[in-house]
C-alpha cells in the first residue's frame, strides 16, 4: 500500500505538473507566441529565439501548475525559468536589425499617441511594460528610493545601448514603460510570496 501511495503521490506532485506544463506550454507557443516572434538579423538567431520561447512557455506553465498542485515550486524550475527569462530579455532587446539612422523621441506623449495608433503598436507597448514586471522580483527588498534609481538607470541604459548600436529608437515613452513595469513587479512580489523549495526533488511532497 505504501509503495502504491508513494507512486500516486509522485505522479500527482511531480509528473502531472510537467505533463500539463508541456501540453499547455506548447499550445500557448503554437497558437500565440509563434506568430508574434520578432524578426532578427539572422535565421540562426530567429531559430534560437523560437526554441527559447517554446522552452520558456513550457517551463512557465509547469511552474504555474506546480504552484497550483503543490503550492510551491522547485528551486531547479525557478532557476531555469530565470535563466530563460534573462536570455530572452537580452535577445529581444538587443538582437534586432540595425536601423539606418539614429532616432530620438524625447516627448513621451509622442510614444503614448503612437501606442494607440494601431493594434500592433498597442501590443508592443503592453509587452514593453509586461516584460519588465519579473525584474521586480529581484529588487523587491530594495527601499523605494533605491528601486526608483535602479529602474530609471536600467531603463536609460537599455535605451542608450539601443541607440548607440542603432538597435531601436531612443524613446522616452519606452523608458517610462520599463520603469512602470519594474514598479508593478516590485509591488506584486512584495505582496505575493513565491514558495520556492530548496529541498531534494526526490523527497516526497508534503
Amino acid at each position: 500500500m505504501n509503495n502504491t501511495k508513494n507512486f500516486s503521490q509522485i505522479l500527482l506532485h511531480r509528473v502531472l505538473p510537467i505533463v500539463l506544463g508541456i501540453i499547455v506550454g506548447y499550445f500557448i507557443y503554437s497558437c500565440f507566441l509563434m506568430e508574434r516572434l520578432p524578426y532578427f538579423s539572422t535565421s540562426k538567431a530567429e531559430y534560437f529565439v523560437s526554441i527559447l520561447c517554446l522552452a520558456g512557455s513550457i517551463v512557465g506553465c509547469t511552474v504555474i501548475f506546480e504552484l497550483i498542485i503543490n503550492r510551491a515550486i522547485s528551486y531547479f524550475l525557478f532557476f531555469l525559468l530565470c535563466v530563460l527569462y534573462f536570455a530572452m530579455l537580452l535577445i529581444v532587446l538587443f538582437m534586432r536589425y540595425p536601423l539606418p539612422e539614429r532616432v530620438f523621441v524625447f516627448n513621451p506623449l509622442t510614444g503614448l499617441f503612437d501606442a494607440f495608433s494601431g493594434r500592433q503598436m498597442l501590443i508592443q507597448s503592453l509587452l514593453n511594460l509586461l516584460v519588465f514586471i519579473p525584474i521586480g522580483f529581484f529588487v523587491k527588498k530594495l527601499p523605494y528610493l533605491k528601486l526608483l534609481l535602479f529602474s530609471v538607470c536600467l531603463s536609460l541604459l537599455i535605451e542608450v545601448i539601443q541607440i548607440v548600436f542603432r538597435l531601436g529608437f531612443f524613446d522616452s515613452f519606452d523608458i517610462l514603460l520599463y520603469v512602470i513595469g519594474i514598479h508593478l513587479g516590485y509591488l506584486i512580489f512584495q505582496k505575493l510570496k513565491l514558495p520556492i523549495q530548496k529541498r531534494n526533488m526526490r523527497s516526497s511532497p508534503k
